[in-house]
C-alpha cells in the first residue's frame, strides 16, 4: 500500500501551494547551476535560469521544473537525484476507494472464506458510502482524449542543412552536394623506362594529362595499384621507399603494364595532396591490377617474424587497406616480400582474405562485403554501408582527421562530400549517409536502443536483436547539428507527466445493468436507514390510530401496516444488495472501457501493477497488464492456450529484481529504473535509462510495433536526448499529434555535479 500523505513528516518533504504539494529538493546540483543560460520556447517566449533539470510542459511549452514520482523507498532514501522528487499516491475517489474496499484484496472466487470478508465489508462499505457521497475533483477529458502534445520549435542554425536551398546560407559543405568529387584518372603515374624490358631500369614520374598529349596519344591509359602500409614502408626513410620502388617496377614489369602508381611517389599536387587522399580508391578502379608490398624496414627488428603471411596480417590490420582489397581488380592478389623472391609472389585468392588475413578482425563480416565486391551475393544499400562501416572501426589507423572511417567508407559509395576537418566522425558519417542513397541509415539507426550507455555510435547492434533494415522509418533527417546531433521531422510524438498521476477520464459505455447497480451500490445505506426508519414509526402509527370497543382493541387505519411493508422491502433490497455487493461492483468498476483519456504517466521505479491500478482507479480490476516486450526488461509466457502472456519482470526475473534494488540508490550518470503507464492500451513498461526522458518520438515501425525513442530533455541547448528506445503498439499512433523539427542527440554530455547537501 501506497503511503501518500503521510511522507508530510519525512524530514526532507517540503512543501507548495499547488501540485505536487508535497516534494524533495534534488540530492545533487550542477556545478554550472549559477551560470545563466538562455531559451527560446515554441511560441518564442525567452527564459534565462540557469542550469537545472527542466522539461516543456504540454499546455504552455514553457519551462518548468521537473517533478518527478517515484516509489517511496526511493523518496524515503538517500537524495540521489539532480531534478525535484515527489511520491506516487492515489487520485481515485473516495467513493470508488471505499466501494473497491469490499473486494480488493487477494481473492479467490472458489474460496468461500474469501466471499464472507467480503461479506463483513460490504455493510461499513455501504453506510460509508451514505457519507462519503462526494467527488473530490469530477475527471474530465483532456486534448480531446489524445495524448500530450509536444509543443516544441527549433530556433536554431545546424552546421550544414539536407536541402541545399536552406543550406545557402551556411559556410560548411552541403550535406548534398552534387559535386563530382572524385578522379576519373591519376594525376600522376611512375612510368617504366624501357618498358619491353625485364629488368629493372628505373622510372619516371610523369604528369598523365602531359603524357596522354605526346607519348599517349591514342594510348590505353594502363598501370598497376601498388598496396603497402607506412608501418612497412615508412615515407621518411629513403632506404624504404628505394625498397618499395623496386618491388613495384619488378612487380609491373612481370605484369607487362607501362606504368605503376603507388602514393609515396605519385600524390605531388601540394595544393591537392589532402583530398587526393580520400580519392585513392578512384585510383584504384581504373587500375588494371594491383600487388600488395610488405616487409620489415631496416629499422625494426630482424628477430620479429618476417613471414609473409604475417606481415600481410599486420598489414591487413590497417583501416585504409581494407577498402583496397575491395575494390582490386580480379579475383586473387599477389603479394611481394621485401627481401623475399619477387620472381614468386604469394598469391593469395580475394575469397580467402577473410580466412587467411582477417582471422582475427571481423572475417564473418568481412567475408560479405568480399562476396558481394566478387559478385556472389548482393548487399543492398544499407547492408553495405553498415557492415562496411563497422570492418572499417575493427582496424588501426592513424588518425589524420576525426572522421577517417567515414571517409575511407567514402571511397565505397558514389556520391561523395567534401572533406570538411571540423568534421567529427559522426559528422562526416551523417553527410556521407544523406548525400548516398543509403535506404534512411541514419532515420534507422536512431530508432535502435544501444546495448549499453557506452554503446559507440558506429556500433549500430541494437538490444532487440534487430537489424537496421528491419527498422522502418517514417521520419527525416532535415539537418546535422555541431554536437553529433541531428534535426529531426515528421515523427509524432507525445509528453511524459512524470510529476503526478491524475483522475483520468473514461466511459465504458451506457449500459441498464450497470446503470442499476451502480444506484444499488450507492444507495444501499441509504435504503438501509429507510428501513430501519419504517420499522421504528409502524409502532407508534400503530398506537395512535387503535381504540377500545366493547372490551376489545379496534384499528381503524392500515397505515401501519403499510410501513410495515415498505420497511420489508427495503430490508430485503438492502440484504440483496449487501449479499451480492462484490458482484454488484464488479459490474459497475469492472469491464472495458470504450473510450479513456490516452496519457503516458511515468515514475521512478517499480511497483505491481495492482498498486498502479488502484492509485489511478481506485482498485484492482485486472485492467492493465505488463507490455510483453516493450523493453528489454519486459518479460512473457505462453499459457496454456498458446497465448503469450506479459508478466511481471520484477516477480519472474531474477536479474531484473536485482536491477531494480540497485537503481534505487544510483547516482547522476548511473542507470535507473523507470515505469511508464500507457492509459490507452493499459500497458505498463518497465525500462532502464540515465536520465527521466520527458517524450517519446514515435520514429519508425518494427515487427510489428512502433519505435518510440524515448528523450530528455537538455533546454540549455534545446536538444532532446535520446535515453532509450521502446517498442509501443500501433495503435498509439491513433492518439498521436506530428512533431515539427527537433533536435536530436545521441548521447547527453554528463555535466559536472555536487552534493546539494
Amino acid at each position: 500500500m501506497l503511503k501518500g500523505s503521510r511522507h508530510f513528516f519525512h524530514p526532507r518533504t517540503k512543501l507548495r501551494w499547488y501540485n505536487p504539494v508535497m516534494y524533495q529538493d534534488p540530492g545533487y546540483k550542477y556545478r554550472d547551476a549559477d551560470v545563466v543560460y538562455r531559451h527560446r520556447d515554441f511560441a518564442g517566449h525567452l527564459d534565462y535560469k540557469g542550469r537545472s533539470d527542466r522539461y516543456l510542459h504540454h499546455t504552455d511549452g514553457y519551462l518548468r521544473n521537473l517533478y518527478v514520482a517515484c516509489t517511496d523507498e526511493i523518496f524515503e532514501g538517500p537524495g540521489t537525484s539532480t531534478w525535484k522528487r515527489t511520491f506516487i499516491q492515489s487520485v481515485a475517489s473516495y467513493k470508488i476507494r471505499i466501494a473497491t474496499w469490499v473486494l480488493d484484496f487477494t481473492y479467490d472466487e472458489k474460496d468461500k472464506t474469501h466471499w464472507w470478508v467480503m461479506f463483513g465489508r460490504s455493510l461499513p462499505a455501504a453506510l460509508a458510502m451514505t457519507f462519503f457521497f462526494w467527488e473530490m475533483t469530477a475527471a474530465v477529458p483532456r486534448n480531446s482524449l489524445y495524448y500530450a502534445p509536444v509543443l516544441y520549435s527549433y530556433h536554431g542554425c545546424p552546421k550544414v542543412w539536407s536541402n541545399v536551398l536552406e543550406n545557402s546560407t551556411g559556410s560548411a559543405p552541403s550535406a548534398r552536394n552534387n559535386e563530382v568529387y572524385r578522379l576519373l584518372k591519376p594525376r600522376h603515374l611512375c612510368f617504366l623506362r624501357n618498358p619491353q624490358s625485364e629488368e629493372v631500369c628505373g622510372v619516371d614520374v610523369r604528369n598523365v594529362s602531359e603524357w596522354e598529349d605526346t607519348d599517349g596519344q591514342d594510348t590505353v591509359l594502363r598501370y598497376m595499384f601498388v598496396a603497402y602500409s607506412t608501418k612497412h614502408f615508412d615515407h621518411g626513410s629513403k632506404e624504404d621507399m628505394a625498397a618499395l620502388n623496386f618491388i613495384a617496377e619488378t612487380a609491373c614489369r612481370a605484369a607487362k603494364l607501362p606504368a605503376f602508381w603507388v602514393a609515396g611517389r605519385c600524390m605531388r599536387d601540394e595544393g591537392e595532396l589532402e583530398s587526393d587522399v580520400f580519392r585513392i580508391s578512384d585510383v584504384l578502379r581504373g587500375a588494371q591490377d594491383m600487388i600488395i608490398a610488405v616487409g620489415r624496414g631496416k629499422q625494426a627488428d630482424y628477430a620479429s617474424n618476417n613471414h609473409t603471411g604475417t606481415l600481410l596480417r599486420e598489414w591487413g590490420d590497417r583501416m585504409w587497406t581494407f577498402p583496397e582489397v575491395l575494390l582490386s581488380p580480379g579475383k586473387s592478389i599477389k603479394v611481394y616480400t621485401r627481401g623475399g623472391d619477387l620472381k614468386k609472389p604469394w598469391v593469395v585468392p580475394k575469397n580467402q582474405f577473410a580466412t587467411r588475413v582477417w582471422t582475427y578482425i571481423d572475417a564473418d563480416i568481412s567475408r560479405h562485403l568480399i562476396d558481394h565486391y566478387l559478385g556472389n551475393i548482393d548487399l543492398s544499400r544499407l547492408e553495405l554501408a553498415v557492415l562496411a562501416l563497422k570492418c572499417l572501426y575493427t582496424r588501426q589507423t592513424t588518425e589524420h582527421f576525426q572522421g577517417d572511417q567515414a571517409y575511407a567508407l567514402m571511397g565505397l559509395l558514389r556520391i561523395r562530400p567534401q572533406v570538411d576537418q571540423s568534421d567529427s566522425a559522426f559528422q562526416a558519417f551523417s553527410r556521407l549517409s544523406l548525400a548516398n542513397d543509403s535506404d534512411k541509415l541514419l532515420e534507422r539507426y536512431i530508432c535502435t536502443l544501444p546495448l549499453n550507455p557506452a554503446q559507440s555510435w558506429h556500433n549500430m547492434e541494437d538490444a532487440y536483436m534487430s537489424s537496421l533494415w528491419d527498422i522502418t522509418p517514417y521520419c527525416q533527417v532535415a539537418a546535422i547539428e555541431n554536437d553529433d546531433s541531428i534535426i529531426i521531422d515528421g515523427a509524432w510524438g507525445a509528453s511524459i507527466r512524470w510529476k503526478s498521476f491524475y483522475r483520468v477520464w473514461f466511459s465504458t459505455g451506457p449500459s441498464w445493468k450497470r446503470f442499476f447497480a451502480g444506484k444499488l451500490v450507492e444507495y444501499n445505506g441509504v435504503i438501509l436507514v429507510l428501513a430501519c426508519v419504517f420499522f421504528a414509526i409502524a409502532p407508534s402509527v400503530r398506537a395512535a390510530s387503535t381504540f377500545s370497543f366493547g372490551g376489545s382493541t379496534v384499528t381503524t387505519s392500515s397505515t401501519w401496516a403499510v410501513l410495515v411493508v415498505f420497511g420489508v422491502i427495503f430490508l430485503l433490497l438492502f440484504l440483496y444488495g449487501w449479499y451480492n455487493m462484490p458482484r454488484l461492483i464488479r459490474i459497475l468498476y469492472g469491464g472495458k472501457f470504450s473510450e479513456i483519456q490516452a496519457e503516458y504517466f511515468g515514475f521512478e521505479g517499480y511497483l505491481n501493477a495492482p498498486t498502479i491500478e488502484r492509485a489511478l482507479f481506485g482498485g484492482n480490476f485486472e485492467r492493465f497488464t505488463w507490455s510483453t516486450n516493450g523493453s528489454p526488461l519486459s518479460r512473457s509466457v505462453v499459457n496454456e492456450y498458446n497465448e503469450t502472456i506479459g508478466v511481471d519482470p520484477y516477480k519472474h526475473d531474477p536479474d531484473v529484481r536485482v536491477k531494480v534494488e540497485r537503481a534505487k540508490s544510483a547516482v547522476p550518470g548511473q542507470t535507473r529504473i523507470f515505469t511508464l503507464v500507457d492509459t490507452y492500451n493499459m500497458q505498463l513498461t518497465m525500462f532502464e535509462a540515465v536520465n527521466p526522458p520527458a517524450t517519446l518520438m514515435f520514429c519508425a515501425a518494427e515487427g510489428g510495433m512502433q519505435r518510440a525513442v524515448g528523450c530528455s530533455y537538455d533546454w540549455t541547448n534545446q536538444t532532446m536526448y535520446r535515453e532509450t528506445v521502446l517498442r509501443m503498439p500501433t495503435v498509439a499512433l491513433n492518439k498521436l499529434d506530428r512533431v515539427p523539427r527537433f533536435r536530436l542527440g545521441i548521447n547527453r554530455e554528463a555535466h559536472p555535479v555536487a552534493f546539494a547537501g
